[in-house]
C-alpha cells in the first residue's frame, strides 16, 4: 500500500510538472555567469599544535578574466568533530597559527562572487597532532641558571622544542631532576625539580601550582602534603612504543626521602596511600630513602630503596596489600651485603639496566659503594620479587683514575663496563675480572659533561650512551654514542644523525611515544 501511495504522488507531480512547463510561453534573456575553478589546495594538511602555522595559498581562475579580488569575499571554515565551527581567515590567502587540541577537522574555502551571489569551495582534511607525543624529553638549565625543560620532537621530521617550562605557566624553578611520560594508565607528563615538581598537560604542556604529587596523597600520617615533591617515579618507559614494565604499580620516591606505591587498579586511579619508608617493627618512624628506586626495568614487581639513616638495602614485596618495607637479610656467603652499615660501607650511585646476568630476563640492577678507605664496590643484583638474588660484587681497581671524582656514572647494560666523568673527561672502566682495563677518551671535547645515560627505552640492544655537555659558547650539545661489542676494547663510535645543539644544559632526559 505504501509503495503503491508513493508511486501515485511522484506521477502525478512528475505530470503537473510537465504541463506546467508545456503552459510556459515566456521569452526569456540568458547568458552565461562567472564560474571559479579553485587550484592550489590540498586534499590533506598535517600540523603540529603550538608549532606550526597553516599557510594555503589558493588559486582563483574565473571565467571572467581579470577580475579584482575585491570582487570576492573569502571564508575559511573549520568545523571539528564535537560540532565545533570556526571563521579562521576571511583573505584568500590563509595564515593561521595552529593551536588546536589533536584531531582531524575539516577545513572549508569558500569563495562569493559578490555581483552573483554565487558560491564555490572546496574542502580538506586538517590532520592535527602535537609535537611533544614522541621524542627526547630534555631537562637542565638555563643561561640563568633556573630549571628549564626542551624535547627533541620526533613526530615527523626533527624539532627542537625550547622554553617548555618557561611556557608552562609555573613559577621559576630550580634543581632540575627530571622530566618523563609515566606511561601505564592513568598516564601524566611530570616535571620534576627539587624546588618544586609538577604534572603538565600532556597535549599543550601547560600546567599550575595546583598540579602537585600532594593532591594525589590520601595519608593518615602528619605529613604536609603539598611540601612533597617528586624527584623519582617508577617505572620508566621501557619500550620505543612507549610501554611499561607494569601499568597497574606505580612508585614515587620524594626529595624529601619520602616513598609511596600504588597500585592503581587497586586504589581507583594515581592515588597514593601513606608513605612506605618505614618497618613494620617501628610504623610511626619514617626513614629516609637515598634518591634511587632500584626495580626491574622488564616487570616491576617489587622495588627497592636504600635506608640513608641505616645504611642498609630496603625492599617492597607484595605491592597493594603491604604497609611497609622488609629489611633484606644477609647471608655469610654472599657476594656482598645488603646491610651496608656492617660492612662499614655507604651507597655511592644505583641505576637499573637491561642487563640479564644470571638469569635477570627483565633486567639487573647495579650499585656502586664506598668503604672509609674511599676503596669502591659494584654491586649487581635483580631487584624483582621478595627476594632479591645478589649476583656479583666487584672491587674497583686503582686504574680506575678519578673514579671516587667521578660528576657522573652509567652501567652498559650488554658489558661489564661502567662509563664515568670528572669536568670535561670521559672513561670506561671494564670490570670483568681478571681483565680490568680502562679507557680515557680525551676526544669527546673541552666543553664540560653534564650527563651520562645509556639507552633503557628506546633500544636497548644498540648499546647506545648519550653523553650531553655545555659551553659558555657553545651552549648545550647532546650526542648519541655506539658502544662497540668487541671483547678486547671499548670502541666508542658516533652514531649516524646522533648529535643536537644550541640546547639548554642537559642534565637528564627520557623518551616519549604517546600522549
Amino acid at each position: 500500500m505504501t509503495r503503491y501511495f508513493s508511486s501515485f504522488i511522484f506521477g502525478l507531480s512528475a505530470l503537473l510538472l510537465t504541463v506546467s512547463c508545456s503552459k510556459d510561453l515566456g521569452n526569456y534573456d540568458y547568458h552565461d555567469i562567472n564560474e571559479l575553478a579553485i587550484t592550489g589546495v590540498e586534499s590533506t594538511y598535517s600540523v603540529l599544535t603550538g608549532v606550526d602555522t597553516l599557510h594555503i595559498e589558493p588559486e582563483i581562475a574565473a571565467t571572467e578574466a581579470d577580475q579584482p579580488d575585491e570582487r570576492y569575499d573569502y571564508f575559511w571554515i573549520l568545523r571539528g568533530s564535537n560540532q565545533f565551527v570556526d571563521t579562521v581567515g576571511t583573505e584568500r590567502a590563509l595564515d593561521y597559527p595552529i593551536d588546536l587540541a589533536p584531531e582531524t577537522f575539516t577545513l572549508h574555502f569558500r569563495t562569493v562572487d559578490k555581483q552573483t551571489g554565487v558560491a564555490w569551495w572546496t574542502n580538506s582534511d586538517l590532520v592535527v597532532g602535537t609535537p611533544y607525543s614522541r621524542g627526547l624529553l630534555l631537562i637542565g638549565e638555563n643561561e640563568q641558571g633556573q630549571a628549564e625543560a626542551e624535547m627533541i620532537s620526533m613526530v615527523s621530521d626533527t624539532l627542537h622544542i625550547p622554553n617548555i617550562l618557561s611556557n608552562s605557566g609555573l613559577p621559576a624553578l630550580t634543581d632540575p631532576v627530571g622530566f618523563l611520560h609515566t606511561g601505564g594508565y592513568y598516564v601524566k607528563m611530570w616535571v620534576l625539580t627539587r624546588s618544586g615538581s609538577y604534572y603538565l598537560d600532556r597535549m599543550t604542556m601547560k600546567s599550575t601550582p595546583a598540579n602537585q604529587f600532594g593532591s594525589l596523597v590520601y595519608t593518615t600520617d602528619p605529613i604536609q602534603t603539598e611540601t612533597l615533591d617528586p624527584i623519582v617515579i617508577a617505572p620508566q618507559i621501557g619500550s620505543e612504543a612507549g610501554a611499561t614494565g607494569q601499568t597497574w604499580i606505580r612508585a614515587v620516591l620524594c626529595s624529601d626521602g619520602s616513598v609511596f606505591v600504588s597500585y592503581t587498579l587497586l586504589n581507583g586511579g594515581d592515588f597514593y596511600p601513606n608513605p612506605m619508608n618505614r618497618t613494620s617493627d617501628d610504623p610511626d618512624r619514617l626513614l629516609k630513602a637515598a634518591p634511587y628506586l632500584l626495580y626491574s626495568i622488564g616487570s616491576l614487581n617489587a622495588v627497592m630503596w636504600y635506608d640513608s639513616e641505616n645504611e642498609r638495602f630496603m625492599n617492597i614485596s607484595n605491592i597493594g596489600l603491604s604497609t611497609s618495607s622488609t629489611v633484606l637479610t644477609d647471608g655469610a656467603s654472599d657476594p656482598f651485603p645488603w646491610n651496608q652499615a656492617a660492612a662499614g660501607r655507604i651507597l655511592v650511585y644505583a641505576e637499573n639496566t637491561r642487563n640479564t646476568d644470571g638469569g635477570s630476563v627483565n633486567g639487573n640492577s647495579f650499585a656502586i659503594t664506598k668503604d672509609g678507605n674511599n676503596r669502591h664496590y659494584i654491586y649487581k643484583f635483580y631487584a624483582n620479587g621478595a627476594n632479591p638474588a645478589k649476583h656479583a660484587a666487584y672491587t674497583v681497581l686503582p686504574m680506575a683514575t678519578d673514579f671516587d671524582k667521578a660528576d657522573f656514572y652509567a652501567f652498559s647494560s650488554n658489558r661489564t663496563v661502567v662509563f664515568y666523568s670528572v669536568g670535561n673527561k670521559l672513561y670506561a672502566y671494564d670490570y670483568n675480572p681478571g681483565n680490568e682495563r680502562i679507557y680515557p677518551y680525551p676526544t669527546i671535547g673541552t666543553d664540560e659533561i653534564t650527563m651520562l645515560k645509556f639507552d633503557t627505552q628506546i633500544d636497548h640492544l644498540t648499546n647506545s650512551l648519550y653523553i650531553a655537555t655545555y659551553g659558555a659558547g657553545t651552549k648545550g650539545t647532546l650526542r648519541r654514542f655506539i658502544v662497540g661489542s668487541n671483547p678486547n676494547v671499548v670502541e666508542l663510535t658516533p652514531a649516524e644523525n646522533g648529535e643536537w645543539n644550541n640546547l639548554i644544559n642537559v642534565t637528564n632526559m627520557s623518551w616519549r611515544a604517546a600522549n
